[in-house]
């Protein structure tokens, strides 16, 4: 079931914009995970010999949707620590999933990609996971389009900056999800 912006909210109340954005996300995170395609069969294999769990899935998600990214370039992408996400390359590359791999322009560089076997599978996933993405973008003018990637990029400066919870991990790394 589609649902609309509140339109019964005033536009000048910050709290019941902020809940109708926050209750939007959720939405959005929610449909998205109900309608995504499954990643290749050979990618959940390696995962469950490697015993990998979802806390991999956006290190994946990064190399994926990039081709050749460093380990700090996927780890200030999904805001993690360079050693969680050192980390996890390491153990999505012994599982197979990812590869590293020296950079030819800079070889003080480690590049982390698909591999070549994996490559035609993932990018129809990718393919696939960014329809709506794409299908959304696409009813938005340019200039509505900017406004939206502002908007989430001050959205995330804002928690980023903010200190964590209690019972949060204080360097914001999803060691546990």
């Amino acid at each position: 079931m589609a649902r609309k912006a509140n339109k019964d909210v005033d536009s000048s109340d910050l709290d019941a914009v902020s809940i109708d954005v926050a209750t939007q996300f959720s939405r959005v995170i929610n449909a998205a995970k109900r309608r995504a395609p499954a990643p290749p069969q050979a990618m959940i294999d390696a995962a469950k010999r490697e015993s990998l769990g979802p806390r991999h899935a956006p290190v994946l998600f990064a190399v994926a949707m990039s081709e050749g990214l460093s380990v700090s370039e996927i780890a200030d992408r999904i805001g993690l620590s360079v050693a969680t996400a050192s980390q996890m390359v390491g153990e999505l590359s012994r599982a197979g999933i990812v590869t590293r791999s020296e950079d030819e322009r800079d070889r003080r560089r480690t590049l982390v990609t698909v591999p070549a076997d994996l490559a035609p599978s993932i990018r129809a996933w990718r393919t696939e996971l960014l329809g709506p993405f794409r299908n959304a973008l696409e009813r938005l003018t340019k200039a509505e389009r900017a406004t939206l990637v502002k908007a989430l990029a001050i959205l995330i400066e804002e928690n980023e900056r903010k200190p964590p919870g209690p019972g949060c991990d204080p360097a914001g790394d999803a060691e546990g999800a």
